[in-house]
């Protein structure tokens, strides 16, 4: 028997509850807009204006709901909103948090009137060409339980914006907001893209645990000489054996590797760091810088497995543009498109934080026998627990304005008084 007032009720209370938790003092506007918005986007898995008003199922004509819905995205949210999401993510990620960095793009081909549409490379097509479009920065963070990624900060840029200094301020302003929301170190996960003297110095003066990924051009300091990295890497192999399980263009592999690591320093700071080489993952030895304290080769396995949990960003990313039709938005300015990613961050991670209580929620296994899901044992949930929401909302008869309290104002007649 399929129980679908009782899922529908549920799945509608834990999206309104979720929402509050962030409007609290903010104002009813406000507080309507992202309470609806966050319902919309995920009774219709899609970020087009047209789908959210029609989720809403409001009594009054559709265009007016797109209407509001549009000029509420060209007004930038309250700050206290965007903080308690922060902090309510980060509570999610445990002892030692682990935090992805990469960046992503959005490839808008047709576009012609979106604000500082400017031009980036196409991550998904095979000769990586040139295209219109925009630029996303995007640090999620890995729950504690599930290892779900679970979006800290995510911004769409271009070039062409006025007053804009470079992709590297905004990553800096990305970190900088992360950090200021830790109240403990975590280790911030980088790829090869980021190995530059500036990311390291910010690093180590933020006093952050990092892995970065290292180029071959990387010049390192060892035993009082420069050698380049290559020559380090080619000129040893790994004495530790271990397993590694990890997604690649789509499917899961299992390799066993090799791992060595060496105490060194590079240029930026001075610093003594270590250098992880891992041997056997491809034709090339992988090599890795980290500040982590390596005291026993479980502490070297580890450098490697946090790395290799990249490829959960990039499956968010996936995620974002395949279910939710991410690059289909039909906003044009920069501040609706960069609302419109918040709202859907929100979205997400909700749905992030129902997937991390996956052994003891009841919704999370509802909305999973709702989503008729063919597969149980995957690593990475939102599919199907996306999928479940959609199937189990089309069962609504109403959307949630009648969740949402209305502001009592008192009787709006005049009245006059006699003076005598």
């Amino acid at each position: 028997m399929y129980h679908s007032t009782t899922d529908v009720y549920a799945t509608k209370r834990e999206t309104v509850h979720f929402a509050k938790s962030l409007i609290i003092g903010a104002k009813q506007v406000e507080s309507k807009f992202i309470t609806q918005s966050i319902y919309g986007i995920l009774k219709s898995g899609s970020i087009i204006l047209k789908n959210i008003a029609v989720a809403l199922k409001e009594p009054i004509k559709l265009k007016n709901t797109i209407d509001r819905l549009s000029q509420n995205l060209q007004r930038p949210f309250s700050q206290s909103i965007t903080h308690r999401y922060t902090k309510k993510m980060m509570a999610a990620l445990g002892e030692e948090p682990i935090i992805l960095v990469d960046d992503s793009d959005v490839i808008k081909p047709h576009g012609q009137a979106f604000e500082a549409l400017g031009e980036v490379r196409d991550g998904s097509s095979r000769d990586k060409r040139i295209e219109k479009g925009y630029s996303v920065t995007e640090i999620v963070g890995l729950t504690a339980r599930q290892k779900q990624p679970i979006s800290l900060f995510s911004q769409i840029h271009s070039s062409w914006e006025k007053k804009y200094k470079s992709a590297n301020e905004v990553l800096f302003d990305g970190l900088r907001y992360a950090i200021g929301h830790l109240k403990k170190k975590a280790t911030f996960v980088f790829d090869r893209g980021y190995d530059m003297n500036a990311l390291f110095d910010f690093m180590h003066k933020n006093e952050q645990h990092y892995i970065v990924r290292l180029t071959e051009k990387r010049k390192i300091f060892w035993k009082g000489r420069w050698f380049k990295s290559t020559v380090l890497r080619d000129s040893r192999k790994g004495k530790i054996k271990t397993n590694l399980t990890f997604k690649e263009n789509g499917k899961v592999k299992k390799k066993t590797v090799y791992v060595s690591h060496l105490n060194v320093k590079i240029t930026a700071s001075r610093k003594s760091i270590r250098l992880v080489l891992v041997y056997g993952l491809g034709e090339v030895p992988m090599m890795l810088a980290t500040n982590r304290i390596l005291e026993k080769k479980e502490d070297v396995i580890r450098v490697v497995r946090d790395y290799m949990s990249r490829w959960r960003v990039e499956e968010y990313f996936r995620f974002k543009k395949q279910h939710f039709g991410f690059e289909d938005f039909r906003v044009r300015s920069l501040t609706s498109i960069n609302q419109l990613n918040q709202l859907l961050t929100y979205a997400i991670g909700l749905l992030g934080l129902l997937a991390d209580k996956s052994e003891t929620s009841q919704l999370f296994h509802r909305l999973i026998h709702n989503a008729r899901a063919l597969r149980k044992d995957i690593q990475f949930h939102y599919y199907q627990l996306a999928e479940g929401v959609v199937l189990t909302l089309a069962h609504a008869k109403t959307g949630v304005r009648d969740w949402i309290p209305i502001r009592k104002s008192g009787p709006r007649q005049l009245k006059m008084k006699l003076a005598c």
